[in-house]
């Protein structure tokens, strides 16, 4: 990392050469002005103006996952998410080996063309939680387990081999006896009962009591869910919100499951379906691979046998909008939690799963010898991945009256104290230099003067009292964009620096900042933006100076998708639709904090040489 961002910094030096070379309005350049440049450095502070808002809704259809859980917090209130979705049909023209068609009519040509009768034997849901299998130093152990993650010789489970050693062996870096027979893998000769297969995750975006128990409940979803919006004759997509709860409003029928749970975070083996008659030991009790960690609830089998498989060729499986007519998708939620637990969920890889079993015509190897053929039940499964229109729900309530109070108060255009964040629900506008973005005298006298501004920095400063206390995760990442747009700003843009480091989230355009800051004792402090750009063509070539939003950040990469949300008084803001991902809130002092708290104002920093 520290050569990457020395690199990093030689890239700027270079380009802050060749741009002040270029700038005749202010100056020629040379080595000799160059080193001038940094002896002549100054600094000045400006004020930011910072407003508290409150999302009455967001938009919140097809997000990259879907929420569920209870997330406590004693200042910011409860957070309660459950999510609804539609199914996806394109795996569900065939059951069995032949279609439905084929099955009644039979062929001419093929005899084993026969009524399958196909019967479900089990139907499961699958929600994968989102794993982090990160390897830096390739030895078959993941950093988060690995005793030394950059060094390929350690020996994380001290049997006296190292985890390469035993990842190309074959046996297990993380357990000195790899098939539990009482023979320590240095003196076991064999090992071959464990399954390399077999790996170790890092789950992700589960947070709070990952043992709590709770009911959680699958039901059948009533309400058609358009694509297409017909406020606008179909000619643009729907936009669905955070409140739009279909079963409150009633818009739900079969229960397909209603049981208490709680989560496992290994690895579901799956068996072959098949068995070689010809090999031994029987295939059908062997594993054919794993299922990364999830949940795995059962459903009704009975409804998706009536739903689903009976209807094997018939005009309700022909194409999506037929499907969707008929089985309009699924209402998933989470209740009566014994602790708080809250879960993102891959929605891109969920599903559901049909195992059933069928009619195979079974002609023992005798094409032309129908004597010994035979009539056989194959096993077999179907896969169904949630998709099309997706939809989180959220029930933000009993937050602190202090943050209601911020609220009303940047209403009548006075700044706020305190900045509230979270995605979801409290997002915050900040005015650079003045309250109404004119140009203040303090901003016209600098202005006025020959300057080329180096760099200039927006610090925000937690609030301990709340965020030590309340907030029991914060974010790792804070944006800031065009408010009344949702756009990134130029040095967004501007910023093309990766962090390669294979641990690394959400750590991209590190220049640009947002990221969260520690103190020397390592305790969260602060965050940082670089906004350079953006003050240089305010104060140089007389740019508006636009409303910046602030928001909490789950992607520093995907800020290009924007949704839609509204205000109590129903106006429309614009919000990176990433900024919705991340669900847990933060407290940071304002512009006006009190006098205890006034070296934490929030304020724009500007660094500039003058000439």
């Amino acid at each position: 990392m520290r050569n990457k961002r020395f690199s990093g910094i030689l890239l700027i030096m270079f380009s802050f050469t060749l741009f002040t070379s270029c700038n005749k309005d202010y100056y020629t350049v040379g080595i000799e002005l160059l080193d001038q440049q940094f002896q002549n450095l100054k600094s000045e502070t400006f004020p930011i103006f910072s407003y508290q808002e409150s999302l009455e809704k967001v938009q919140t259809n097809n997000l990259s996952n879907v929420h569920l859980g209870i997330f406590t917090d004693d200042f910011f209130g409860n957070t309660n998410s459950s999510f609804i979705s539609q199914l996806d049909v394109f795996s569900l023209q065939t059951f069995g080996e032949y279609n439905q068609i084929q099955e009644i009519e039979g062929s001419a040509t093929d005899i084993r063309a026969i009524n399958e009768e196909e019967q479900l034997t089990a139907v499961y849901l699958d929600l994968p939680f989102f794993n982090n299998t990160n390897d830096s130093d390739g030895d078959g152990v993941i950093d988060v387990y690995d005793s030394d993650p950059q060094n390929i010789e350690s020996d994380s489970d001290g049997d006296g081999l190292s985890d390469i050693i035993e990842f190309q062996a074959g046996t297990n870096p993380l357990s000195s006896d790899s098939d539990n027979d009482g023979i320590l893998d240095p003196s076991d000769t064999d090992s071959s009962s464990y399954n390399v297969q077999q790996q170790v995750y890092e789950i992700d975006s589960v947070f709070g009591n990952r043992n709590a128990d709770f009911d959680l409940k699958v039901y059948e979803l009533t309400y058609y869910l358009s694509s297409l919006d017909p406020a606008n004759n179909f000619e643009s997509s729907k936009e669905y919100f955070s409140d739009d709860d279909f079963y409150e409003q009633g818009y739900y029928g079969k229960t397909l499951h209603d049981d208490r749970i709680s989560l496992n975070f290994e690895e579901i083996p799956v068996l072959y379906t098949v068995d070689d008659p010809t090999t031994d030991p029987d295939e059908l009790t062997q594993v054919n691979y794993f299922e990364t960690p999830r949940i795995r609830v059962p459903l009704d089998i009975q409804f998706f046998q009536r739903s689903v498989m009976n209807l094997e060729g018939s005009d309700k499986l022909v194409n999506q909008a037929n499907f969707n007519n008929f089985f309009k998708g699924l209402i998933v939620r989470a209740e009566n939690f014994s602790d708080d637990l809250y879960m993102m969920l891959d929605i891109l890889n969920a599903r559901i799963v049909l195992e059933y079993d069928y009619n195979s015509y079974n002609s023992n190897g005798t094409i032309d010898d129908v004597s010994d053929d035979t009539i056989d039940r194959k096993k077999a499964s179907n896969i169904i991945p949630l998709g099309g229109v997706t939809i989180n729900i959220y029930d933000h309530e009993n937050y602190d009256q202090q943050i209601l109070a911020e609220v009303n108060s940047s209403a009548e255009n006075i700044p706020s104290e305190k900045i509230y964040l979270n995605g979801s629900k409290f997002i915050s506008k900040l005015k650079l230099f003045s309250n109404d973005n004119s140009i203040s005298d303090e901003l016209r006298s600098f202005m006025s003067k020959d300057v080329l501004i180096n760099e200039a920095n927006i610090v925000l400063h937690l609030d301990e009292n709340i965020s030590a206390s309340s907030s029991k995760v914060l974010p790792e990442r804070l944006y800031i964009y065009s408010y009344d747009n949702g756009d990134p700003i130029e040095d967004y843009n501007k910023d093309f620096s990766v962090d390669f480091s294979p641990t690394a989230v959400n750590s991209n355009k590190f220049r640009f900042g947002g990221l969260l800051q520690y103190d020397s004792n390592n305790r969260p402090a602060s965050y940082k933006f670089n906004i350079t750009n953006h003050v240089s063509n305010i104060v140089r070539y007389d740019s508006l100076n636009i409303d910046l939003g602030l928001t909490t950040m789950s992607n520093i990469d995907d800020v290009f998708t924007l949704k839609n949300g509204y205000l109590p008084n129903m106006k429309k803001v614009s919000l990176p639709s990433s900024s919705l991902s991340f669900p847990f809130p933060v407290s940071l002092f304002g512009s006006s904090p009190g006098q205890a708290n006034l070296s934490k104002r929030l304020k724009l920093e500007v660094l500039y040489t003058e000439y």
